[in-house]
């Protein structure tokens, strides 16, 4: 194993812990009012943490021609999953959308398998067609156009736009680091962006985010509410934090305090030192799966990594957008960190299969 694939392991798991104790904090209160037992989230996490570690050692030791020989298989397996999620008997309504699975008593929420699984397609796929794709032929478009549009359209009939946008933006990032020149996608985001803007603005619930991430404070007890809570638990905590497990924003002020805004509990407890504690570890992630990538010279192998790398540094970027302001509000999982049992599993699974490529690559030289 390199130092950067040891580095990276010492990583996650830091995040992963830290996750834990934040979960821990945050939903203490809330699970003993709801559950009648303030560890509630704290178990199933932990559960979910174990589960995902048992898929981090299998996908770390499984051959890396396993991903290349059955990247299709997987994106097919990921549109099946997404299509079960519309049947009465396991598939799972909440807050106006249907998103989950139930399976033994846990949810699933296949979206973030998809999200690995089109990580892997394009990886394969792309690392096959490098040639046609630095040309712009045309036909390079078609197979992914079919095969990750499926994934899209099903995700936005859930509905979950975001995580729709989350994939039309990695395959484009993607598309254009496999040597597609930036007109063109450019030229594809262009043609998408009025579909996405008839989605925002003719559905009422997506056009209130917008306007409440424009001016949170005309509706302070509506849309704006959760922004605004956010905001005060970063103004609380200051530069030190109030203290571990003191947040007064997570009694039930700051809705989703221990998943879609795990980070605003993290600023109140910790503070900007706490805060830019977390940023530090992602940052070490990032640079840790660079320079994996740039030790291959196999094209799958640096997509692949590349597509991971992606998968989980912009969903973090994004969560600490929307628990900042920056971005209107939508409901991404902070990677390792957040609570959420196909979020954290996808995620380590994602992490071994980086161990994988590394495996592979030290074994060979």
């Amino acid at each position: 194993m390199s130092k950067e694939a040891r580095l990276l392991f010492v990583v996650t798991y830091l995040l992963v812990g830290i996750g834990i104790v934040m979960i821990y904090s945050a939903s203490g209160v809330m699970a003993h009012d709801w559950h009648g037992n303030e560890a509630f989230f704290l178990i199933r996490q932990v559960f979910y943490v174990l589960l995902g570690t048992i898929g981090f050692f299998i996908a770390a030791t499984l051959p890396i021609n396993f991903y290349k020989q059955n990247a299709r298989a997987f994106m097919l397996l990921s549109i099946m999953l997404l299509m079960l999620v519309f049947l009465p008997v396991i598939g799972h309504s909440a807050g106006g959308a249907r998103r989950w699975l139930h399976l033994g008593g846990f949810q699933f929420q296949p979206v973030e398998f998809a999200k690995l699984a089109c990580c892997i397609y394009l990886a394969d796929y792309l690392g096959r067609k490098i040639a046609w794709v630095r040309k712009g032929d045309a036909r390079v478009f078609i197979p992914p156009l079919i095969l990750i549009g499926m994934v899209c359209i099903l995700t936005l009939l859930e509905p979950d736009l975001g995580s729709m946008a989350f994939i039309v933006m990695m395959t484009s990032i993607l598309f254009f680091v496999s040597g597609l020149q930036l007109r063109y996608v450019f030229g594809t985001l262009a043609i998408l962006l009025p579909a996405f803007y008839f989605l925002i603005i003719h559905v009422p619930y997506r056009l209130s985010r917008l306007e409440a991430y424009l001016n949170p404070w005309e509706d302070p007890l509506g849309s704006g509410f959760q922004i605004i809570q956010s905001f005060l638990a970063f103004a609380s905590g200051g530069i030190h934090g109030v203290g571990l497990g003191q947040s007064t924003q997570k009694l039930f002020y700051l809705p989703s305090s221990h998943n879609d805004f795990i980070l605003a509990v993290i600023g109140e407890e910790l503070g900007l030192i706490g805060v830019m504690l977390v940023v530090v570890l992602y940052a070490l992630f990032f640079l840790c799966c660079i320079r994996m990538a740039r030790r291959t010279n196999q094209a799958f192998e640096k997509l692949l990594i590349t597509a991971i790398t992606m998968l989980i540094v912009l969903q973090t970027v994004f969560h600490m957008m929307v628990a900042t302001g920056l971005v209107p509000t939508k409901g991404l999982p902070l990677p390792f960190i957040s609570y959420g049992g196909s979020s954290i599993v996808v995620d380590l699974i994602a992490v071994g299969i980086l161990m994988a490529v590394d495996r592979r690559k030290h074994r060979s030289s």
